[in-house]
C-alpha cells in the first residue's frame, strides 16, 4: 500500500503542529515562571514600540543583590505603563534575565494555538481529500 499526500497538505499539517507546539510551550513556560519564580519590585526604564504594543524595559534587584535590566516576555498596550513607574516582576532565580511582569496574563498564546489548529485542520482535510485548496494549480 502506497500513501501519497499533496505537498501542501503535509506543509500545512507540519506548520500547524509547529504553531500549536510553540503556543503550548510558551504558555507552559509562562505559567511555570509565574508559579516558581521570585517576585521583585522593578522600575520601568524605557518603553520600546513593537507593532501596536510596547515592550517595557525594567530594572530590578534580585534577592541575591544582582541588578538586572531586561525586557520582560510580555508586552503592554500604549498608556498602560510609564517610564519611572514601579511594577512587580517575576523572574527565574537561576536566570534573572528571564522575567515577566507579575500582572502578565496568558495572552497571545491563544492566537498561536488557534492558528496552529487551523493550519493542522486544513492539512488533515487536504490529506483526506475533503479540502483541495490548491487544486487549481495541480497539473
Amino acid at each position: 500500500m502506497h500513501l501519497a499526500f499533496p505537498a501542501e497538505a503535509v506543509i500545512f499539517l507540519l506548520l500547524g503542529l509547529f504553531f500549536t507546539g510553540a503556543a503550548l510551550f510558551g504558555r507552559r513556560q509562562q505559567r511555570a515562571r509565574q508559579q516558581r519564580g521570585r517576585r521583585a519590585e522593578a522600575t520601568i526604564v524605557a518603553l520600546t514600540p513593537a507593532r501596536q504594543l510596547f515592550t517595557p524595559r525594567v530594572r530590578f534587584t534580585t534577592a541575591a543583590g544582582q541588578v538586572v535590566e531586561t525586557d520582560p516576555e510580555s508586552a503592554a498596550v500604549a498608556g498602560q505603563y510609564a517610564v519611572g513607574q514601579t511594577v512587580q516582576v517575576v523572574y527565574e532565580p537561576e536566570n534573572p534575565e528571564n522575567v515577566d511582569l507579575a500582572t502578565a496574563q496568558a495572552g497571545g498564546y491563544g492566537f498561536g494555538l488557534v492558528v496552529g489548529l487551523l493550519f493542522a485542520g486544513v492539512g488533515v482535510l487536504q490529506m483526506l481529500g475533503v479540502l483541495p485548496v490548491f487544486e487549481q494549480y495541480a497539473h
